[in-house]
């Protein structure tokens, strides 16, 4: 379930204007839960997930612990990853995603990526 929402959201246009009624809906639709999760509900397991601590690998060293991010990164980064698809040659993409985002390389921008999906992965 946490990986529909966050797989729904990076792929709506960010910033739309009902884009949360729309993935609660595309929620209760495919999970046909009794108690159906309305658009707050959504956000909040959202958020949840993006906040997750990523699984710390004991052999990690300062260059590559993670940034912090802050929640208008994130919005850029989610932005990027809608603008420019996967189709694109990865180099290519990576660096215009990271143009979009301030303060964060191409590197930031795909271990940012990265980490949200394996956390969203193992939940």
């Amino acid at each position: 379930m946490n990986l529909m929402v966050a797989t729904f959201t990076l792929l709506s246009i960010a910033g739309g204007a009902n884009r949360w009624e729309t993935i609660s809906t595309f929620v209760n639709n495919l999970c046909k839960q009794d108690d159906p999760r309305s658009k707050d509900e959504c956000i909040e397991k959202f958020n949840q997930v993006v906040n997750a601590p990523a699984a710390a690998d004991s052999t990690e060293d300062a260059e590559t612990a993670p940034t912090n991010w802050t929640e208008e990164q994130d919005k850029l980064l989610q932005a990027g990853l809608a603008e420019f698809p996967n189709t694109m040659d990865k180099n290519e993409r990576w660096a215009s995603i990271a143009e979009g985002v301030p303060g964060k390389t191409k590197k930031e921008c795909v271990d940012r990526f990265k980490a949200i999906r394996e956390a969203l992965k193992s939940k």
